[in-house]
């Protein structure tokens, strides 16, 4: 599966962006409708961005424990297909979805209808990553002249540069657009660096026996950003402000119960998914535990879920400085727009 950027499912990559990236493999099947009998509850459609993965955990927790029927919703599952979560979300066919902090950037400014409702991940989750037995590549630096694996966004390449500069190098590099794996091309030499996500495709390559040599990349420059996050539209919210805000108080308690209880989070994602993720437990529980323990779901005085606009300013101004925004009619954006009607931060804390 790949996740990122919410970002990045595309095969998520990324942390990116558009998709948060992740990895692996391959999508879910049928849609997913939870919340058993629900007479007299209100149904809400989630749109996945890739395959169950714990970036969802708190959707299946909060689906399992009874969160969303407390708010008077009935919750269907989406599984990710050929359109994104975004597009969904913006056209109306999907009420709610997945969506990092960077896929609302740039789709909003282009024209999509999405707003955030909830940061999932209070930091950025992506890695720039070479394979460990790369007895050359030591730091960010040492990837000047290698050939980069990217996924078809210009903001992909962006953050290599802007890591590769950052530690010191040129931010010379070429740039192909993976049509497989990443650890496959990296393993098969096709490329020397891509980008990858921690909490994810980092675990399974450690489990894998394979560990990547990964660089962060707010150490090298990167401004912070909330990688991966629930999506809605501006249409949506404004027709339905009481089951909005009930569903956004009830992943609140799903990713709060995760961060408190990783084990117990984990086995329900599993046991909710055990076609995907069946054979996949140890590396749903160490991913889980990660999220839980090392800032990834909580931040030090913020509520689980709520936007940190330092990050939206910050990273947003990245966004403009290096030409990565564009509006609905193709025009490169050169002032930033104002970020805090890009999320919904009544509904989040």
């Amino acid at each position: 599966m790949r996740l990122q950027p919410s970002a990045r499912p595309r095969p998520l990559a990324a942390a990116a962006v558009l998709a948060a990236g992740v990895l692996v493999a391959g999508c879910a099947g049928q849609a997913a409708p939870s919340g058993e009998g629900g007479e007299g509850l209100t149904p809400v459609s989630f749109a996945l961005d890739w395959a169950p993965n714990t970036n969802h955990i708190g959707v299946y927790v909060a689906d399992a424990l009874g969160y969303f029927q407390d708010e008077g919703l009935r919750i269907e599952i989406l599984p990710y297909g050929s359109a994104s979560s975004p597009g969904l979300v913006s056209a109306g066919e999907a009420d709610f979805g997945i969506g990092g902090q960077a896929s609302v950037q740039l789709g909003r400014t282009a024209g999509l209808d999405i707003v955030s409702v909830l940061a999932v991940t209070q930091s950025d989750t992506g890695r720039l990553v070479a394979l460990g037995d790369r007895s050359d590549i030591a730091r960010p630096a040492d990837l000047d002249g290698g050939v980069f694996g990217g996924f078809g966004s210009p903001l992909y390449g962006a953050i290599a540069e802007t890591v590769i500069v950052g530690d010191g190098g040129e931010g010379d590099f070429e740039e192909v657009v993976l049509d497989t794996g990443a650890y496959e091309a990296l393993s098969q030499g096709r490329i020397d660096f891509t980008l990858s996500v921690s909490t994810w495709e980092d675990v399974q390559a450690d489990l894998d026996g394979h560990p990547y040599t990964a660089f962060r990349y707010q150490d090298y420059g990167l401004p912070e950003q909330q990688s991966t996050g629930v999506i809605s539209s501006d249409a949506y919210v404004e027709e339905h402000p009481d089951e909005a805000a009930g569903f956004v108080r009830a992943l609140q308690r799903g990713y709060a119960y995760a961060a408190e209880n990783p084990g117990e989070a984990a086995d329900i994602l599993i046991e909710a998914n055990p076609d995907t993720l069946g054979a996949a437990e140890e590396l749903v529980r160490r991913s889980a535990e990660l999220m839980a323990t090392d800032g990834y779901l909580t931040a030090q005085g913020r509520e689980v879920g709520e936007v940190d606009p330092v990050a939206w300013e910050e990273f947003g101004a990245f966004l403009v400085e290096n030409g990565l925004l564009v509006d609905a009619e193709g025009e490169t954006v050169a002032e930033a727009p104002d970020w805090t009607a890009y999320y919904a931060e009544d509904l989040a804390g």
